[in-house]
């Protein structure tokens, strides 16, 4: 199915979780990350209870230091 991830279209395999989708498109890893799905931030908890569907749209934000 096809979703997309900071506004570029990715295809992942049906019934994906976002744990399994962040695995298959996020290279920088899953630490330091936030993420929401269809604009609604879900907590790391909830990662691998939360399923996609075809046409989700998610927004990875990677924390960064600085000052």
């Amino acid at each position: 199915m096809e979703i997309t991830v900071n506004h570029i279209s990715k295809q992942i395999p049906s019934d994906s979780t976002l744990t399994a989708a962040l695995q298959d498109v996020v290279n920088a890893g899953t630490k330091g990350i936030a993420v929401a799905v269809n604009s609604t931030v879900v907590q790391k908890a909830k990662w691998n209870e939360c399923k996609l569907k075809q046409g989700d749209s998610i927004t990875v934000i990677k924390a960064t230091q600085g000052g």
